[in-house]
């Protein structure tokens, strides 16, 4: 008998709430509640998991920090003027690493107010803050060694930052004849790091991270909503969101292999999935060779529904409706409670708010050791 995979999945909506949902995948595939409840004061905008650790970034311009192991939630990060509008843990993978866990060292939060703050996980404190973006940060990702950030703002800039000094690596200015008055939206690192992928309103820019030069354009007709890396049985697929409701995946490699461009080229996705009814608005990906053999891709909307992809099949395996407009999604082991920690309480009931910090006695040292300069004291706001 083949075990069933079981993993947590949690939204963030408009309205407010954040849903976490187990679902266990069989010939009938079953969803359980886990918690449903008021985590912000206005739509919940931003969404990340690392380890035990989740985090929430709102309108409200607070970030909220739980610890899914015991169900807590630990406090609030009160440091941005602004909507938090991304959130990302450091994710380099350990030698061996198969999972699609993050380590999660360190967060960077990118809000409204133009400034990306680097915060040290261990204890929640500010490693740094990285300003030179004159507006709005559209989006940030982490490179896969940890030791460099990209982000991209409405200012029409991308910068790169130098994560072990907190200072600024490099700056690009988006020309008009190559975006035509378009803001970059979205980035994000391919998997080596030898290139990074811009989203446009309706166009993919990929650069070569050596010489940070454009190496190919793309154009599509629909309007680009989110964008996802992830790597499915040892190929690399940049996978896209857009406001039809359509998801479209392609492999990275046939995006660069025709060489470098002047002149943009037409998308030609690989796989196209259906199972939205308007815009995509978030999408994660889960795979642990220890529950199952099988990649899943898991994607949200505007029209309340999480849809669960088989990308063996490339097919839908497992419809939610959760009667909220989704904004932002993540996921996690089914396994990252500890029963023996928690207290007990209500079904549907995420955890008292008495807040307190709790260490996963993660290390810092290396980092730490090439840290110049006084430490920049944060304090975890009880509410």
């Amino acid at each position: 008998m083949v075990k069933p995979t079981q993993f947590r999945i949690l939204v963030g909506s408009y309205e407010h709430n954040l849903l976490c949902v187990s679902l266990m995948l069989t010939e009938t595939p079953v969803f359980q509640p886990v918690f449903h409840f008021e985590a912000h004061s206005l739509s919940i905008k931003s969404i990340d998991i690392a380890k035990r650790y989740l985090v929430t970034g709102s309108n409200d311009e607070h970030i909220r920090i739980y610890d899914l192991q015991k169900r807590k939630e630990l406090g609030t990060l009160l440091s941005h003027q602004g909507t938090v509008t991304s959130l990302r843990f450091s994710d380099e993978a350990e030698e061996g690493e198969e999972s699609t866990e993050k380590s999660g060292k360190w967060l960077l939060s990118g809000s409204e107010d133009g400034k990306i703050i680097i915060w040290r996980s261990k204890d929640w404190e500010v490693f740094g803050t990285l300003k030179g973006h004159q507006d709005r940060i559209n989006d940030l990702d982490i490179h896969p060694t940890g030791r460099v950030a990209i982000s991209v703002s409405k200012d029409q800039t991308i910068r790169l930052w130098n994560l072990m000094t907190a200072k600024k690596a490099a700056v690009l200015k988006i020309k008009g004849r190559d975006s035509l008055g378009q803001q970059p939206e979205f980035v994000r690192w391919s998997k080596t790091g030898d290139h990074f992928i811009v989203g446009f309103m309706n166009k993919l820019f990929i650069y070569e991270t050596n010489n940070a030069k454009i190496y190919q354009k793309y154009n599509f007709k629909t309007t680009l909503m989110c964008m996802k890396v992830i790597v499915v049985k040892d190929k690399e697929y940049v996978v896209l969101g857009h406001s039809n409701g359509l998801i479209e995946m392609v492999e990275f490699e046939k995006l660069t292999k025709q060489g470098a461009s002047d002149e943009p080229l037409v998308f030609k996705p690989d796989i196209t999935l259906r199972g939205h009814a308007n815009r995509i608005k978030d999408l994660t990906y889960y795979y642990n060779p220890k529950d199952s053999q099988v990649p899943y891709l898991i994607s949200v909307s505007s029209d309340g529904k999480i849809v669960v992809w088989d990308l063996d099949q490339h097919d839908q395996v497992a419809v939610y409706d959760s009667g909220e407009r989704l904004n932002c999604v993540a996921v996690c082991s089914e396994t990252i409670e500890k029963a023996d920690t928690m207290k007990r309480r209500s079904e549907n009931e995420m955890p008292d708010i008495d807040s307190e910090y709790e260490t996963d006695g993660e290390e810092m040292k290396k980092i730490m050791k090439k840290r110049k300069g006084k430490k920049s004291k944060v304090t975890i706001t009880r509410e």
